[in-house]
């Protein structure tokens, strides 16, 4: 599926019961549930750049018999999603990759948390969103490259997360699915229930739609 552009990324902490986890006090990132990783200084946030989803679709393996070959193998596909951030809330970002505040700073734990993601984009054709859904994994950060100002320049960092899909069983344990703005009976709030659980309050009725930019 061609997709033109990159406009925004959803993602939201899962609780055992398979929805977020609704409340900051409670573990969760917000109190709906559900953040959406915006452009706003305000909210500690710069969007992201890019989102490399790889492994939709699993490596066939050819069979042969008889000197011919007879058929195929298709494992299950196993996604994972390099996402690159401009920033992201500081926060939030320790919480997706499970580390807890302690004493001024952030330190991993040994529990695994799990997530929920959408990475959100449009087609060129209609300008309708397209989403590509993730309603369970974990993320992980293996490394910063921390530079040195110049008395010329700033040295900016990306921030640089991968998250590592599993099966769902919202999804009847598929580990993803692309949602088109276009296709029958599509809405946000059935999405975000199915994705995040019903317990999220982010999208409350079927009158919300996306909004998506208009491309050049």
């Amino acid at each position: 599926m061609a997709v033109v552009g990159l406009y925004t990324t959803y993602v939201g902490i899962k609780g055992e019961d398979g929805n977020v986890i609704v409340g900051v006090d409670k573990g969760g990132i917000s109190e709906t549930g559900v953040y959406e990783i915006d452009t706003s200084k305000k909210n500690g946030n710069l969007g992201a750049t890019t989102a490399n989803i790889t492994g939709l679709s699993g490596t066939v393996t050819k069979v042969y018999g008889n000197d011919a070959l007879v058929d195929v193998s298709n494992p299950p596909s196993a996604p994972s999603v390099a996402l690159t951030y401009n920033q992201i809330n500081v926060a939030v970002k320790q919480a997706l990759l499970g580390r807890k505040l302690s004493n001024g700073g952030y330190v991993d734990t040994d529990d695994t948390v799990e997530s929920a993601l959408i990475v959100a984009s449009h087609d060129e054709i209609e300008n309708k969103a397209i989403y590509f859904a993730f309603p369970r994994g974990v993320f992980n950060e293996t490394q910063q490259n921390v530079q040195s100002n110049t008395d010329t320049a700033q040295t900016r960092e990306t921030e640089q997360m991968t998250f590592t899909a599993l099966a769902s069983p919202a999804l009847g344990n598929k580990t993803y699915k692309i949602y088109y703005e276009g296709a029958k009976d599509f809405s946000m709030k059935k999405m975000f229930d199915e994705v995040f659980g019903s317990a999220q309050t982010f999208i409350k009725d079927d009158t919300q739609q996306p909004q998506v930019p208009e491309s050049h």
